[in-house]
């Protein structure tokens, strides 16, 4: 039985579930190359002349006067492209999905799932409207229905109601302050405000976010008046930029350490964490501190919402129970690569003082290059799924090299204050960072500390609070991506490697083979590894 789910949020994606098992999941920003793109034509077209027995859509408001247009969107993408099915199923519960991504993936049997977003479903209760959900606790089990334990909406109108266990009031979620504020800060990313943060501090001028008595998250509107007029009431210096973010930053997370408290003082320790919200890699290590149990959700945004739905519809309409996947290598299987490649040979661009050739090259030899201190991008197998490159759409760096940020900024054009991420091999893990008693993080989803004996040894990597954002990594899970940093450690004796995504600042992560010989064009990086045909296409400067 095959599953088919479409999120129609931003980022869209399609994720197909067959006989329990997680096949293949694709945002539509990797193939239209639109940063955070909400619709699916392109999608539609890799899935040409399919058939399915049930396909799924969702959106993150699915209120009665948009359905319509969703689903004609849907039959009509699909018709296009010879899509056919046997059952069309229409889902309107947004955080209910974000909560079948992490439970079905956490390896829990029963689990209490937190969803945080900057809103979902709309909601009327007892016909009243309360507004659009942005904190969800749900009760998972895979023997009873999902039970809600708590709902927080937001309302614009200043009102405060509290119906069962349905709450709404004029609130700003933790996802929604830092979407809202990154603007009022001049920034593109969420993400920047997290970079930021660990350069600020405590600051007299700045008044706390939140109104600390419950959990509802209501919004201190003093603090709101202080960041919109920070430029023009206080002497320069004053409230800097980095002591709001500081102040985002924790006082977010104390808010959502609240919720974490109350879910383990009441329901135990099995605890999932998703929406958009839990991309913070940074609060996600402070709720580690609290509990080494709790799973975060590596494709908690909107893009991870097509997995869930594909896994509870082939649950509910198949009974096929969802397979926990062991990977987020979940791209399309590309045929034909090396002979593209071969196409390319030789690449004697004119393109300014910059021409190209293909290589033979081996792990030994990248592993030596990345020693010189060259940028070499590493292009394999199937993408990954989510905002995370976890080696087969990577950027590779020598993290020992003190002005690894700098360099690598040639190629990514990122702020000077936003750390990047580093992979370690699996067994050397707790000799260099401390996972607070978690045995491994392979899909990125925690910024740790790094051990205090090994900080001058990956200065490029290491984040001004002496912290790092890892991926860890076993043979078994990227056998050429280990062999790299196995054999980088034999070199130098550090088991670890700066990684990052393979993507210009602004643009989605590589998809395709074109897409890397295009990106070769329009960036400083020195060279684009291929180790399962053992290729890499090398930059020559004139």
């Amino acid at each position: 039985m095959k599953v088919l789910a479409i999120n129609l949020s931003h980022n869209a994606s399609f994720s197909i579930v067959e006989n329990g098992k997680l096949v293949l999941s694709i945002e539509q920003e990797r193939v239209s190359k639109v940063k955070r793109d909400n619709q699916i034509h392109k999608l539609s077209e890799g899935l040409k002349n399919n058939h399915f027995d049930i396909v799924g859509y969702t959106s993150y408001n699915m209120v009665d006067d948009k359905v319509k247009g969703y689903t004609d969107l849907v039959k009509t993408c699909l018709k296009k492209e010879n899509i056919t099915y046997d059952k069309l199923v229409c889902y309107d519960q947004h955080h209910l999905t974000h909560c079948y991504s992490s439970f079905y993936n956490s390896g829990f049997e029963e689990a209490v799932c937190l969803i945080i977003d900057n809103g979902g479903t709309s909601y009327t209760v007892n016909n009243v409207n309360i507004g659009q959900e942005n904190i969800s606790i749900y009760k998972m089990s895979y023997t009873k229905e999902p039970e809600l334990l708590f709902k927080l909406c937001r309302d614009w109108w200043g009102r405060d109601i509290s119906i069962g266990k349905y709450h709404t009031y004029n609130m700003m979620s933790p996802a929604g302050v830092f979407e809202m504020y990154k603007d009022a800060l001049g920034f593109k990313e969420p993400g920047s405000i997290m970079g930021l943060s660990c350069y600020g501090k405590e600051n007299s001028e700045i008044p706390k976010i939140y109104n600390e008595k419950d959990m509802f998250c209501k919004l201190n509107t003093s603090f709101n008046d202080v960041i919109l007029r920070r430029k023009t009431s206080y002497p320069k210096g004053m409230v800097p930029d980095e002591d709001f973010c500081y102040r985002i930053q924790k006082d977010c997370t104390n808010v959502v350490k609240k919720y974490i408290d109350w879910i383990m003082n009441n329901y135990g320790n099995n605890i999932c964490l998703s929406g958009g919200y839990f991309q913070n890699s940074i609060a996600n290590y402070e709720f580690l501190k609290m509990n080494n149990n709790i799973f975060v959700d590596p494709v908690c945004h909107d893009g991870g919402t097509s997995i869930g739905l594909a896994q509870h519809l082939d649950y509910k309409y198949n009974n096929n129970k969802p397979e926990k996947y062991n990977s987020l290598y979940q791209g399309p299987i590309y045929i034909n690569q090396k002979e593209l490649l071969e196409m390319y040979k030789p690449l004697n661009l004119n393109h300014s003082k910059q021409k190209y050739k293909i290589v033979d090259m081996s792990n030994k030899e990248v592993a030596s290059l990345l020693k010189q201190n060259k940028c070499i991008g590493i292009y394999q197998g199937r993408s990954e799924m989510g905002p995370r490159a976890l080696g087969n759409r990577s950027i590779l760096f020598n993290p020992s090299n003190p002005n690894a940020k700098e360099k690598v900024n040639l190629v990514k054009n990122r702020e000077w204050f936003r750390p990047y991420a580093g992979t370690v091999l699996y067994e050397h893990t707790n000799d260099w960072f401390d996972l607070e008693g978690k045995n491994e993080t392979p899909y990125m989803s925690y910024v740790v500390g790094v051990k205090e004996n090994k900080i001058n040894l990956i200065p490029g990597i290491c984040h001004i609070d002496n912290s790092c954002r890892i991926q860890t990594l076993k043979k078994e899970q990227n056998n050429n991506f280990y062999e790299i940093i196995n054999e980088f450690y034999k070199l130098t004796g550090v088991p670890v490697l700066l990684n990052t995504s393979l993507n210009t600042a602004g643009m989605p992560l590589i998809e395709s083979i074109e897409d890397v010989l295009n990106m070769m064009l329009k960036s400083n990086i020195d060279m684009i590894y291929f180790p399962e045909y053992k290729k890499a296409v090398e930059s020559i400067w004139n």
